[in-house]
Protein backbone atom coordinates (compact mmCIF):
# COMPACT_ATOMS: atom_id res chain seq x y z
CA UNK A 1 0.00 0.00 0.00
CA UNK A 2 2.58 2.22 0.78
CA UNK A 3 4.53 1.52 -2.32
CA UNK A 4 1.54 2.20 -4.43
CA UNK A 5 0.82 5.73 -2.76
CA UNK A 6 4.16 6.49 -2.90
CA UNK A 7 4.17 5.92 -6.99
CA UNK A 8 1.08 7.49 -7.02
CA UNK A 9 2.42 11.17 -5.73
CA UNK A 10 5.37 10.65 -8.15
CA UNK A 11 3.33 10.01 -11.13
CA UNK A 12 1.01 13.34 -9.74
CA UNK A 13 3.82 15.41 -9.46
CA UNK A 14 5.28 14.53 -12.71
CA UNK A 15 2.28 13.69 -14.89
CA UNK A 16 1.55 16.01 -17.55
CA UNK A 17 -1.98 15.98 -18.85
CA UNK A 18 -2.19 18.84 -21.12
CA UNK A 19 -1.00 19.15 -24.49
CA UNK A 20 -0.78 23.12 -24.76
CA UNK A 21 2.19 24.66 -22.55
CA UNK A 22 4.07 27.65 -23.16
CA UNK A 23 5.12 28.99 -19.72
CA UNK A 24 8.81 28.98 -20.45
CA UNK A 25 8.10 31.76 -23.07
CA UNK A 26 7.78 34.87 -20.23
CA UNK A 27 9.73 35.40 -17.09
CA UNK A 28 6.39 36.38 -15.93
CA UNK A 29 4.97 33.23 -15.62
CA UNK A 30 8.46 31.61 -14.54
CA UNK A 31 8.37 33.37 -11.65
CA UNK A 32 4.80 32.40 -10.87
CA UNK A 33 6.29 28.69 -11.43
CA UNK A 34 8.88 28.84 -8.77
CA UNK A 35 6.87 30.25 -6.09
CA UNK A 36 3.89 26.95 -7.33
CA UNK A 37 7.35 24.79 -6.53
CA UNK A 38 7.31 26.15 -3.34
CA UNK A 39 3.74 25.05 -2.76
CA UNK A 40 5.03 21.40 -3.75
CA UNK A 41 7.99 21.71 -1.71
CA UNK A 42 6.29 22.75 1.55
CA UNK A 43 3.15 19.98 0.64
CA UNK A 44 6.54 16.92 0.49
CA UNK A 45 8.44 18.66 3.02
CA UNK A 46 4.88 18.01 5.35
CA UNK A 47 5.20 14.46 4.41
CA UNK A 48 8.48 13.94 5.12
CA UNK A 49 7.84 15.56 8.52
CA UNK A 50 4.96 13.61 9.31
CA UNK A 51 6.47 10.41 8.32
CA UNK A 52 9.42 10.67 9.81
CA UNK A 53 7.34 11.28 13.23
CA UNK A 54 5.89 7.94 12.64
CA UNK A 55 9.05 6.40 12.23
CA UNK A 56 10.79 8.04 15.33
CA UNK A 57 7.63 6.73 17.31
CA UNK A 58 8.51 2.96 16.26
CA UNK A 59 12.29 3.76 16.78
CA UNK A 60 11.55 4.81 20.35
CA UNK A 61 9.29 1.17 21.18
CA UNK A 62 11.93 -0.77 19.13
CA UNK A 63 14.83 0.84 21.17
CA UNK A 64 13.13 0.52 24.83
CA UNK A 65 12.30 -3.77 23.78
CA UNK A 66 16.10 -3.65 22.83
CA UNK A 67 17.32 -1.73 26.03
CA UNK A 68 15.04 -4.28 28.35
CA UNK A 69 16.13 -7.57 27.02
CA UNK A 70 19.73 -6.76 26.18
CA UNK A 71 21.10 -7.03 29.91
CA UNK A 72 18.74 -10.50 30.02
CA UNK A 73 20.33 -12.53 27.10
CA UNK A 74 20.34 -16.08 27.87
CA UNK A 75 21.23 -19.46 25.41
CA UNK A 76 17.90 -21.31 26.58
CA UNK A 77 14.99 -19.23 25.27
CA UNK A 78 12.56 -20.40 27.85
CA UNK A 79 14.65 -19.50 30.70
CA UNK A 80 15.34 -16.20 28.87
CA UNK A 81 11.24 -15.73 29.16
CA UNK A 82 10.97 -17.09 32.81
CA UNK A 83 13.69 -14.79 33.68
CA UNK A 84 12.01 -11.74 32.36
CA UNK A 85 8.44 -12.79 33.82
CA UNK A 86 9.99 -13.18 36.97
CA UNK A 87 11.33 -9.19 37.05
CA UNK A 88 8.14 -6.69 37.95
CA UNK A 89 10.26 -4.18 36.40
CA UNK A 90 10.47 -5.88 33.28
CA UNK A 91 6.51 -7.10 33.52
CA UNK A 92 5.59 -3.28 34.26
CA UNK A 93 7.35 -2.41 30.86
CA UNK A 94 5.81 -5.09 28.57
CA UNK A 95 2.04 -3.82 29.49
CA UNK A 96 3.37 -0.74 29.12
CA UNK A 97 4.56 -1.08 25.70
CA UNK A 98 1.96 -3.67 24.49
CA UNK A 99 -1.00 -1.18 26.39
CA UNK A 100 -0.18 2.33 26.02
CA UNK A 101 2.80 2.65 23.50
CA UNK A 102 1.26 0.03 20.99
CA UNK A 103 -2.15 2.23 21.37
CA UNK A 104 0.26 5.06 19.96
CA UNK A 105 1.91 3.18 17.03
CA UNK A 106 -1.56 1.64 15.93
CA UNK A 107 -2.79 5.26 15.62
CA UNK A 108 0.00 6.33 13.94
CA UNK A 109 0.35 3.69 11.49
CA UNK A 110 -3.64 3.82 10.49
CA UNK A 111 -3.37 7.46 9.84
CA UNK A 112 -3.32 7.79 6.05
CA UNK A 113 -1.14 11.17 5.28
CA UNK A 114 -1.12 9.80 1.77
CA UNK A 115 -4.16 10.85 0.52
CA UNK A 116 -4.02 14.32 1.82
CA UNK A 117 -0.21 14.55 0.31
CA UNK A 118 -2.40 13.26 -3.30
CA UNK A 119 -4.99 15.90 -3.13
CA UNK A 120 -2.91 18.95 -2.12
CA UNK A 121 -0.60 18.10 -5.41
CA UNK A 122 -3.95 17.58 -7.30
CA UNK A 123 -4.23 21.34 -6.40
CA UNK A 124 -1.03 22.49 -7.15
CA UNK A 125 -1.03 20.91 -10.65
CA UNK A 126 -4.37 21.48 -11.92
CA UNK A 127 -3.16 24.99 -11.80
CA UNK A 128 -3.42 26.34 -15.79
CA UNK A 129 0.65 27.19 -15.15
CA UNK A 130 1.56 23.90 -13.86
CA UNK A 131 4.61 22.90 -16.98
CA UNK A 132 3.00 20.96 -19.59
CA UNK A 133 5.28 18.97 -21.66
CA UNK A 134 5.97 21.62 -24.04
CA UNK A 135 7.53 23.73 -21.40
CA UNK A 136 9.85 21.31 -20.68
CA UNK A 137 11.05 20.63 -24.72
CA UNK A 138 11.47 24.72 -24.92
CA UNK A 139 13.38 24.77 -21.64
CA UNK A 140 15.62 22.21 -23.36
CA UNK A 141 15.73 24.12 -26.99
CA UNK A 142 16.30 27.01 -25.31
CA UNK A 143 19.78 25.76 -23.52
CA UNK A 144 20.81 24.47 -27.45
CA UNK A 145 19.88 28.01 -28.19
CA UNK A 146 21.97 29.81 -25.89
CA UNK A 147 24.93 27.33 -26.64
CA UNK A 148 24.65 27.94 -30.24
CA UNK A 149 24.23 31.96 -30.65
CA UNK A 150 26.79 32.65 -28.11
CA UNK A 151 28.97 29.69 -28.04
CA UNK A 152 29.00 28.33 -24.57
CA UNK A 153 31.97 25.96 -23.30
CA UNK A 154 29.66 22.91 -22.35
CA UNK A 155 31.71 22.24 -19.12
CA UNK A 156 31.12 25.33 -18.16
CA UNK A 157 27.65 26.04 -19.31
CA UNK A 158 26.93 22.52 -17.19
CA UNK A 159 28.96 24.06 -14.08
CA UNK A 160 26.63 27.01 -13.67
CA UNK A 161 28.92 29.57 -15.87
CA UNK A 162 27.02 32.08 -18.00
CA UNK A 163 29.66 33.95 -20.18
CA UNK A 164 31.85 34.76 -17.13
CA UNK A 165 28.94 34.98 -14.94
CA UNK A 166 29.22 32.42 -12.20
CA UNK A 167 25.73 31.06 -10.89
CA UNK A 168 24.64 28.59 -8.19
CA UNK A 169 22.59 26.79 -10.98
CA UNK A 170 24.40 23.34 -12.60
CA UNK A 171 23.47 20.31 -14.47
CA UNK A 172 23.39 16.59 -13.59
CA UNK A 173 24.55 13.74 -15.82
CA UNK A 174 21.10 13.10 -16.14
CA UNK A 175 20.10 16.30 -17.43
CA UNK A 176 23.43 16.49 -19.77
CA UNK A 177 21.50 13.00 -21.31
CA UNK A 178 18.39 14.39 -21.12
CA UNK A 179 19.89 17.55 -23.41
CA UNK A 180 21.63 14.91 -25.94
CA UNK A 181 18.52 13.26 -26.53
CA UNK A 182 16.73 15.86 -27.39
CA UNK A 183 18.65 17.03 -29.69
CA UNK A 184 19.98 13.86 -31.24
CA UNK A 185 16.13 13.68 -31.58
CA UNK A 186 15.94 17.28 -33.38
CA UNK A 187 18.52 15.86 -36.09
CA UNK A 188 21.35 18.53 -34.04
CA UNK A 189 23.82 15.36 -33.72
CA UNK A 190 26.87 17.15 -33.16
CA UNK A 191 25.34 18.66 -30.11
CA UNK A 192 23.95 15.44 -29.03
CA UNK A 193 27.35 13.92 -29.25
CA UNK A 194 29.19 16.91 -27.60
CA UNK A 195 25.69 16.92 -24.63
CA UNK A 196 26.35 12.96 -23.98
CA UNK A 197 29.78 12.79 -24.16
CA UNK A 198 29.68 15.51 -20.61
CA UNK A 199 26.97 13.71 -19.39
CA UNK A 200 29.52 10.74 -19.24
CA UNK A 201 32.06 13.30 -17.74
CA UNK A 202 30.09 13.96 -14.87
CA UNK A 203 28.46 10.84 -14.47
CA UNK A 204 32.21 9.26 -13.40
CA UNK A 205 32.48 12.72 -11.32
CA UNK A 206 29.39 12.00 -9.48
CA UNK A 207 29.96 8.34 -9.13
CA UNK A 208 27.05 6.96 -10.90
CA UNK A 209 24.91 8.42 -8.93
CA UNK A 210 21.65 9.76 -11.47
CA UNK A 211 23.05 7.57 -14.34
CA UNK A 212 25.43 4.97 -15.37
CA UNK A 213 28.62 5.92 -17.44
CA UNK A 214 28.01 2.12 -19.24
CA UNK A 215 24.60 3.33 -19.99
CA UNK A 216 25.61 6.84 -21.87
CA UNK A 217 28.34 4.95 -23.73
CA UNK A 218 25.78 3.04 -25.36
CA UNK A 219 24.09 6.15 -26.18
CA UNK A 220 26.68 8.17 -27.16
CA UNK A 221 28.20 5.26 -29.53
CA UNK A 222 24.18 5.72 -31.35
CA UNK A 223 25.05 9.36 -31.69
CA UNK A 224 28.32 9.40 -33.18
CA UNK A 225 27.00 6.64 -35.54
CA UNK A 226 24.33 8.74 -36.56
CA UNK A 227 26.05 11.89 -36.96
CA UNK A 228 28.92 10.05 -39.59
CA UNK A 229 26.21 8.45 -41.47
CA UNK A 230 24.15 11.96 -42.14
CA UNK A 231 27.63 13.65 -42.84
CA UNK A 232 27.77 11.08 -45.31
CA UNK A 233 25.19 11.49 -46.85
CA UNK A 234 25.18 15.25 -46.96
CA UNK A 235 28.56 14.45 -48.78
CA UNK A 236 27.19 12.63 -51.50
CA UNK A 237 24.02 15.24 -52.01
CA UNK A 238 26.30 18.01 -52.19
CA UNK A 239 24.47 19.63 -49.37
CA UNK A 240 25.92 22.10 -46.66
CA UNK A 241 24.67 20.63 -42.86
CA UNK A 242 24.46 23.30 -39.95
CA UNK A 243 27.30 23.57 -37.51
CA UNK A 244 24.31 22.48 -34.87
CA UNK A 245 23.77 19.49 -36.74
CA UNK A 246 27.05 18.03 -38.20
CA UNK A 247 30.91 18.39 -37.76
CA UNK A 248 33.10 18.73 -40.78
CA UNK A 249 34.95 15.39 -40.25
CA UNK A 250 33.21 11.76 -39.16
CA UNK A 251 33.81 11.44 -35.46
CA UNK A 252 35.49 8.22 -35.74
CA UNK A 253 38.24 10.53 -37.44
CA UNK A 254 38.36 13.40 -35.06
CA UNK A 255 36.75 14.09 -31.63
CA UNK A 256 34.13 16.42 -31.17
CA UNK A 257 35.76 19.00 -28.88
CA UNK A 258 39.01 19.45 -31.05
CA UNK A 259 36.02 19.83 -34.32
CA UNK A 260 34.13 22.24 -32.65
CA UNK A 261 37.31 24.62 -31.44
CA UNK A 262 38.45 24.51 -34.97
CA UNK A 263 34.86 25.59 -35.97
CA UNK A 264 35.10 28.93 -33.81
CA UNK A 265 38.34 29.59 -34.64
CA UNK A 266 37.40 29.41 -38.47
CA UNK A 267 34.30 30.94 -38.66
CA UNK A 268 33.54 33.57 -41.50
CA UNK A 269 30.81 35.55 -41.97
CA UNK A 270 30.68 36.91 -45.12
CA UNK A 271 26.83 37.69 -46.04
CA UNK A 272 25.78 34.87 -43.96
CA UNK A 273 22.93 36.64 -41.79
CA UNK A 274 22.63 34.10 -38.82
CA UNK A 275 26.53 34.24 -38.70
CA UNK A 276 26.46 37.81 -38.20
CA UNK A 277 23.33 37.80 -35.96
CA UNK A 278 24.77 35.69 -33.55
CA UNK A 279 28.15 37.25 -34.01
CA UNK A 280 26.49 40.80 -32.65
CA UNK A 281 24.89 38.70 -29.97
CA UNK A 282 28.00 38.08 -28.81
CA UNK A 283 29.22 41.56 -28.46
CA UNK A 284 31.56 41.19 -31.08
CA UNK A 285 32.27 44.51 -33.72
CA UNK A 286 31.45 44.33 -37.41
CA UNK A 287 32.14 47.66 -37.97
CA UNK A 288 35.10 49.29 -39.18
CA UNK A 289 37.05 51.55 -37.36
CA UNK A 290 35.95 54.62 -39.46
CA UNK A 291 32.67 54.10 -39.86
CA UNK A 292 32.80 54.00 -35.67
CA UNK A 293 34.34 57.01 -35.97
CA UNK A 294 31.45 59.11 -37.48
CA UNK A 295 29.14 57.61 -34.95
CA UNK A 296 27.84 60.36 -32.38
CA UNK A 297 26.28 61.10 -29.77
CA UNK A 298 23.78 64.63 -29.25
CA UNK A 299 21.31 66.67 -27.31
CA UNK A 300 18.07 67.30 -29.35
CA UNK A 301 14.76 69.60 -28.66
CA UNK A 302 13.74 69.95 -32.61
CA UNK A 303 12.66 73.26 -31.30
CA UNK A 304 10.07 72.08 -29.32
CA UNK A 305 9.04 73.83 -25.68
CA UNK A 306 8.62 71.06 -24.14
CA UNK A 307 12.16 69.31 -24.87
CA UNK A 308 13.80 72.79 -24.14
CA UNK A 309 14.06 71.82 -20.15
CA UNK A 310 14.54 67.86 -21.15
CA UNK A 311 15.83 67.36 -24.55
CA UNK A 312 16.60 64.43 -25.96
CA UNK A 313 19.49 62.21 -25.29
CA UNK A 314 20.05 60.80 -28.98
CA UNK A 315 22.91 58.07 -29.45
CA UNK A 316 23.63 57.23 -33.46
CA UNK A 317 23.57 53.23 -33.37
CA UNK A 318 24.10 53.17 -37.43
CA UNK A 319 24.41 55.99 -40.49
CA UNK A 320 22.78 53.51 -43.02
CA UNK A 321 20.10 52.10 -42.41
CA UNK A 322 19.79 55.23 -39.47
CA UNK A 323 19.33 53.56 -36.19
CA UNK A 324 19.18 55.52 -33.13
CA UNK A 325 19.14 54.80 -29.46
CA UNK A 326 16.69 57.77 -27.21
CA UNK A 327 18.41 57.38 -23.50
CA UNK A 328 15.76 58.22 -20.70
CA UNK A 329 12.27 58.31 -22.41
CA UNK A 330 10.74 56.64 -19.75
CA UNK A 331 10.77 56.68 -15.74
CA UNK A 332 10.68 53.55 -13.64
CA UNK A 333 7.09 54.69 -12.56
CA UNK A 334 5.75 54.82 -16.09
CA UNK A 335 7.48 51.22 -16.59
CA UNK A 336 6.17 49.83 -13.63
CA UNK A 337 2.57 50.77 -14.65
CA UNK A 338 3.07 49.04 -18.17
CA UNK A 339 3.90 46.06 -16.80
CA UNK A 340 1.08 46.12 -14.61
CA UNK A 341 -1.22 46.58 -17.10
CA UNK A 342 0.47 44.19 -19.49
CA UNK A 343 1.19 41.38 -16.86
CA UNK A 344 -2.68 39.60 -16.90
CA UNK A 345 -2.66 40.16 -20.80
CA UNK A 346 0.39 38.24 -21.91
CA UNK A 347 -0.28 35.32 -24.22
CA UNK A 348 2.11 33.41 -26.51
CA UNK A 349 3.46 35.78 -29.37
CA UNK A 350 2.30 35.01 -32.96
CA UNK A 351 3.71 35.86 -35.49
CA UNK A 352 2.44 36.23 -39.64
CA UNK A 353 1.51 32.63 -41.30
CA UNK A 354 3.03 31.82 -44.45
CA UNK A 355 0.71 29.50 -45.53
CA UNK A 356 -2.04 30.93 -47.69
CA UNK A 357 -5.34 32.38 -46.01
CA UNK A 358 -3.85 32.34 -42.18
CA UNK A 359 -3.27 35.41 -40.30
CA UNK A 360 -0.69 34.57 -37.32
CA UNK A 361 0.28 31.45 -35.88
CA UNK A 362 2.85 30.69 -32.63
CA UNK A 363 5.97 30.05 -33.86
CA UNK A 364 9.40 29.33 -32.76
CA UNK A 365 11.16 31.93 -34.20
CA UNK A 366 9.72 34.25 -31.18
CA UNK A 367 9.74 32.50 -28.09
CA UNK A 368 8.20 35.20 -25.87
CA UNK A 369 4.63 36.52 -24.96
CA UNK A 370 3.15 39.52 -25.66
CA UNK A 371 -0.10 42.01 -24.64
CA UNK A 372 -1.82 45.13 -26.38
CA UNK A 373 -2.49 47.98 -24.91
CA UNK A 374 -4.84 50.79 -26.09
CA UNK A 375 -4.14 54.26 -24.75
CA UNK A 376 -7.86 54.34 -23.58
CA UNK A 377 -6.91 52.15 -20.71
CA UNK A 378 -4.95 54.51 -18.63
CA UNK A 379 -4.06 58.22 -19.11
CA UNK A 380 -0.09 57.48 -18.59
CA UNK A 381 -0.41 55.53 -22.61
CA UNK A 382 -1.62 58.32 -23.86
CA UNK A 383 1.00 60.67 -22.90
CA UNK A 384 3.59 57.96 -23.79
CA UNK A 385 2.19 58.66 -27.05
CA UNK A 386 2.77 62.17 -27.45
CA UNK A 387 6.31 62.01 -26.18
CA UNK A 388 7.15 59.39 -29.36
CA UNK A 389 5.56 61.55 -31.77
CA UNK A 390 7.38 64.39 -30.06
CA UNK A 391 10.67 62.58 -30.17
CA UNK A 392 10.19 61.57 -33.91
CA UNK A 393 8.18 63.93 -35.41
CA UNK A 394 5.78 61.39 -36.57
CA UNK A 395 2.46 60.73 -36.39
CA UNK A 396 1.47 58.09 -34.03
CA UNK A 397 -2.64 58.56 -32.57
CA UNK A 398 -4.09 55.02 -32.92
CA UNK A 399 -7.37 56.40 -32.99
CA UNK A 400 -7.05 57.60 -36.16
CA UNK A 401 -4.85 54.80 -37.37
CA UNK A 402 -1.51 57.01 -37.57
CA UNK A 403 -0.03 54.11 -35.34
CA UNK A 404 -0.75 50.81 -33.90
CA UNK A 405 -1.64 50.23 -30.16
CA UNK A 406 1.12 49.59 -27.91
CA UNK A 407 2.79 46.30 -27.73
CA UNK A 408 4.14 44.36 -24.79
CA UNK A 409 6.82 41.34 -25.02
CA UNK A 410 8.27 39.62 -22.46
CA UNK A 411 11.07 36.83 -23.35
CA UNK A 412 11.32 33.43 -21.09
CA UNK A 413 14.21 31.32 -20.93
CA UNK A 414 16.59 31.86 -23.43
CA UNK A 415 13.92 33.73 -25.44
CA UNK A 416 14.40 35.53 -28.91
CA UNK A 417 13.13 36.80 -31.87
CA UNK A 418 14.78 35.18 -35.40
CA UNK A 419 15.90 38.38 -37.63
CA UNK A 420 13.01 39.43 -39.56
CA UNK A 421 11.69 42.64 -41.10
CA UNK A 422 9.15 45.01 -39.41
CA UNK A 423 7.14 45.91 -42.54
CA UNK A 424 4.03 43.64 -43.36
CA UNK A 425 3.70 44.19 -47.13
CA UNK A 426 6.29 45.35 -49.06
CA UNK A 427 7.48 42.17 -51.34
CA UNK A 428 4.25 40.25 -50.71
CA UNK A 429 2.19 39.90 -54.56
CA UNK A 430 -1.08 41.16 -55.28
CA UNK A 431 -2.98 37.89 -53.96
CA UNK A 432 -1.10 37.66 -50.53
CA UNK A 433 -2.28 41.99 -50.57
CA UNK A 434 -5.79 40.81 -51.41
CA UNK A 435 -6.50 38.80 -48.32
CA UNK A 436 -5.31 41.40 -45.93
CA UNK A 437 -7.75 43.80 -44.12
CA UNK A 438 -9.24 47.17 -46.27
CA UNK A 439 -8.70 48.81 -43.31
CA UNK A 440 -4.91 48.21 -42.69
CA UNK A 441 -3.83 48.30 -46.15
CA UNK A 442 -5.43 51.70 -46.17
CA UNK A 443 -3.30 52.77 -42.63
CA UNK A 444 0.25 52.03 -45.35
CA UNK A 445 2.99 49.54 -44.05
CA UNK A 446 4.98 49.82 -40.78
CA UNK A 447 7.04 53.08 -41.69
CA UNK A 448 8.89 52.84 -38.41
CA UNK A 449 9.58 51.32 -35.01
CA UNK A 450 9.70 52.80 -31.73
CA UNK A 451 11.01 50.03 -29.25
CA UNK A 452 10.84 50.70 -25.48
CA UNK A 453 13.71 48.58 -23.35
CA UNK A 454 11.70 48.24 -20.12
CA UNK A 455 14.89 46.65 -18.20
CA UNK A 456 18.42 45.99 -18.02
CA UNK A 457 19.30 42.58 -19.08
CA UNK A 458 22.41 40.72 -17.23
CA UNK A 459 23.50 38.60 -20.06
CA UNK A 460 22.28 38.98 -23.74
CA UNK A 461 19.05 39.94 -25.29
CA UNK A 462 20.40 43.02 -27.70
CA UNK A 463 18.63 44.11 -30.32
CA UNK A 464 20.69 42.73 -33.43
CA UNK A 465 20.91 44.11 -37.00
CA UNK A 466 22.91 41.50 -39.12
CA UNK A 467 22.93 43.37 -42.43
CA UNK A 468 24.04 46.99 -40.52
CA UNK A 469 26.41 45.38 -38.43
CA UNK A 470 25.19 46.76 -34.99
CA UNK A 471 23.32 45.31 -32.12
CA UNK A 472 21.61 48.15 -29.38
CA UNK A 473 22.29 46.88 -25.96
CA UNK A 474 18.66 47.01 -23.82
CA UNK A 475 18.94 50.10 -21.43
CA UNK A 476 16.00 50.54 -18.97
CA UNK A 477 14.02 53.42 -20.08
CA UNK A 478 15.64 53.43 -23.40
CA UNK A 479 14.52 52.86 -26.67
CA UNK A 480 15.36 51.99 -30.31
CA UNK A 481 14.34 53.90 -32.87
CA UNK A 482 14.45 52.97 -37.08
CA UNK A 483 12.85 53.26 -40.55
CA UNK A 484 11.48 50.42 -42.06
CA UNK A 485 10.84 51.80 -45.10
CA UNK A 486 13.33 54.10 -47.44
CA UNK A 487 11.63 57.42 -48.11
CA UNK A 488 10.37 55.92 -51.78
CA UNK A 489 7.98 53.55 -49.81
CA UNK A 490 10.04 50.54 -50.16
CA UNK A 491 11.21 48.78 -47.50
CA UNK A 492 14.62 48.67 -46.64
CA UNK A 493 15.96 45.08 -46.24
CA UNK A 494 19.04 46.31 -44.05
CA UNK A 495 16.83 46.97 -41.30
CA UNK A 496 16.59 43.13 -41.16
CA UNK A 497 16.81 42.40 -36.51
CA UNK A 498 16.11 40.49 -34.25
CA UNK A 499 16.26 39.86 -30.82
CA UNK A 500 19.06 38.03 -29.33
CA UNK A 501 18.27 35.28 -26.80
CA UNK A 502 18.55 36.29 -23.40
CA UNK A 503 21.14 34.50 -21.85
CA UNK A 504 20.80 35.70 -17.70
CA UNK A 505 18.03 37.43 -16.66
CA UNK A 506 14.96 38.70 -18.11
CA UNK A 507 13.80 41.06 -20.65
CA UNK A 508 10.54 43.13 -21.13
CA UNK A 509 10.53 45.46 -24.37
CA UNK A 510 7.17 47.37 -25.66
CA UNK A 511 6.96 48.94 -28.91
CA UNK A 512 4.70 51.03 -31.01
CA UNK A 513 4.71 50.41 -34.92
CA UNK A 514 4.12 53.88 -36.93
CA UNK A 515 2.15 53.39 -40.20
CA UNK A 516 3.12 54.72 -43.20
CA UNK A 517 -0.29 56.96 -44.93
CA UNK A 518 -0.52 59.43 -41.94
CA UNK A 519 3.08 60.15 -42.42
CA UNK A 520 3.01 62.05 -46.19
CA UNK A 521 3.90 65.44 -44.51
CA UNK A 522 6.05 64.52 -42.27
CA UNK A 523 8.68 62.29 -43.61
CA UNK A 524 8.08 63.35 -47.70
CA UNK A 525 10.04 61.66 -50.47
CA UNK A 526 13.32 62.98 -51.53
CA UNK A 527 14.45 63.96 -55.37
CA UNK A 528 16.83 60.47 -55.32
CA UNK A 529 14.06 57.83 -56.35
CA UNK A 530 16.56 55.00 -54.69
CA UNK A 531 16.53 57.17 -50.99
Amino acid sequence: MVDYAIRQIVYVTMLIIQVSGDMHSASADLASIFQMEQQVNNVLSELVSQTETKLEIIRQYLKEYEQSVINETMDDKNEFMERLAGNPIHAYRLMKRLYFDWQLIEKEIKTDNWQSTLIKLEEVRNNEKFPKEEDFLGATSALVRLQDTYELNITELVRGNLRGRQTHAELTALDCLFMGKHAFDEGAYARAVEWLEESYILAGLENNQTIRQDHIMEVIQQAIDKHDEALHEAQQRMAVLSDTKSFRLPLKEKPAVLQRNEMIRSRKYDKDDAAKFNALCRGESLLSEEILGQLKCWYETHKEPYLFLMPIKIEQNSIRPAIYTFHDVLNDLEIETIKELATPLLARAKVLAKQAGSKTTVSNVRTSKTAWLEDELHPMLHRISQRIALVTGLKVNSSFDEAEILQVANYGIGGHYSPHHDYLMKGKTDEELGKMNARELATGDRIATFMFYLNDVERGGSTAFPRAGVAVKPVKGGAAFWYNLKRNGQGDPDTLHGACPVLLGHKWVSNKWIRETAQSFNRPCLLDPDE
